[in-house]
């Protein structure tokens, strides 16, 4: 193989065609959702009010770009901060959110489905407990 293919090339290589691919699924069912607003609400319908903090930590992502994405989507909704503490908000999914995010995790399957192509179950899998033990492998170090 190619030198140029390391194994974190070829991750985020991957991870932005899912990404622009989610995108354009989204785009074709009219869904207002880029895939950074979809990983952020989808969190929230499966563990409602988290910090912005334990959004950002849980989604490896900076708390600015989590705070700008939840402006966004509190803009449009799906969203409300409630406030916990001084220091801290907890942001809940909305009844709005609610009813958007099966649809959209609906269409966000299909396309995990295309991607993954003839994989079997089995390889899929294996696939999805390799990339958690990078992760986890990583994180020790």
């Amino acid at each position: 193989m190619n030198k140029l293919y390391s194994l974190g090339f070829l991750l985020n290589r991957a991870s932005f065609s899912l990404a622009k691919a989610l995108n354009s699924e989204f785009k074709r069912h009219n869904i207002d959702l880029p895939h950074s607003q979809f990983i952020v609400l989808r969190c929230l319908y499966y563990k409602d009010a988290l910090s912005q903090h334990d959004l950002a930590t849980l989604l490896c992502k900076d708390a600015a770009a989590i705070k700008r994405t939840i402006d966004n989507l509190e803009t449009k909704g799906l969203v409300t901060r409630k406030q916990v503490s001084q220091r801290q908000n907890s942001v809940l999914i909305t009844e709005k959110g609610k009813l958007l995010i099966p649809y959209a995790i609906e269409h966000g399957e299909s396309i995990i489905k295309k991607v993954l192509g003839p994989a079997t179950n089995m390889e899929t899998e294996a696939l999805y407990k390799l990339l958690d033990k990078i992760y986890n492998n990583a994180e020790k170090i």
